[in-house]
């Protein structure tokens, strides 16, 4: 993929600073093809395991409907924000991947994927978590965002 060039260009992290700042969030917005060429974003929560973004999922949906008929996704995070109006802008840390969706089939990525969910999103709750997962593994489904390009932007004022 052919990269554009970044609108204020001095706000562009590098690829290690993209990636810091996308393993400090937890949610972002999905957007996939949907029906008449419009796009379709949904809200979702994600993790990083391995620089690698993950999305826990129902198996079924609108979502999982439009990513059997293209793969191709984009996926943007913002990370922190906070409006400052003595100086009427904000601070920013943001993220945009762009790639294409992957069910995961394989069940050890999969487990380690949730696990890392319940380990680094709901710390203390392992018991509870780790039995949901044993209970749940084969009623969810579990993207991963096969990445193209990412970028990642920061204004900190």
């Amino acid at each position: 993929m052919n990269q554009h060039p970044m609108h204020k260009a001095d706000r562009q992290l590098s690829p290690e600073e993209t990636l810091t700042i996308l393993k400090k969030g937890d949610h972002g917005t999905l957007s996939v093809n949907g029906d008449d060429g419009y796009p379709y974003a949904t809200p979702v929560n994600y993790i990083v395991v391995n620089d690698t973004v993950y999305i826990h999922s129902a198996p079924y949906g609108y979502k999982m409907e439009c990513l059997e008929k293209s793969k191709k996704c984009c996926f943007s995070a913002i990370v922190s924000a906070e409006i400052i109006p003595s100086k009427i802008t904000a601070t920013f840390e943001s993220v945009i991947i762009t790639g294409d969706v992957a069910l995961v089939s394989d069940q050890a990525e999969k487990r380690t994927a949730l696990e890392a969910f319940v380990t680094q999103k709901h710390p203390g709750f392992e018991d509870v978590g780790f039995k949901m997962i044993d209970k749940m593994i084969d009623k969810t489904a579990l993207l991963r965002i096969d990445a193209k390009e990412m970028t990642g932007k920061a204004y900190r004022g």
